[in-house]
């Protein structure tokens, strides 16, 4: 994915790709843990989401929202402490969630 592409969604539509990729990084990373896949490529979704988090901001049509990219990279943060084991899988995705819901 290019930005050229991506500004082409909706920054609805750009949030909701952004959650599918944290989604797929918590199954991944979770059926890891159980040991039913060799290797974890949780740092491979977590360059994909900043970038798409970078893309979302870059967005010309995004400049008017009530967003901060601060905080999206927090978000960021969180779901590096939950592949340090900080917290549990269901906690991580229902952050990232009310998080998206509440700036989309």
């Amino acid at each position: 994915m290019d930005a050229k592409l991506w500004s082409r969604f909706s920054f609805f539509e750009q949030l909701s790709n952004i959650d599918g990729e944290v989604a797929r990084l918590i199954d991944d990373h979770e059926r890891f843990r159980r040991g039913d896949i060799e290797n974890d490529h949780a740092m491979e979704y977590v360059k994909t989401i900043v970038k798409l988090i970078e893309y979302t901001f870059d967005d010309p049509k995004n400049k008017d929202k009530l967003i901060i990219e601060r905080e999206l990279n927090d978000e960021v943060n969180e779901i590096i402490k939950y592949l340090n084991d900080d917290y549990p899988a269901d906690y991580i995705s229902r952050y990232w969630n009310q998080y998206t819901q509440a700036i989309s």
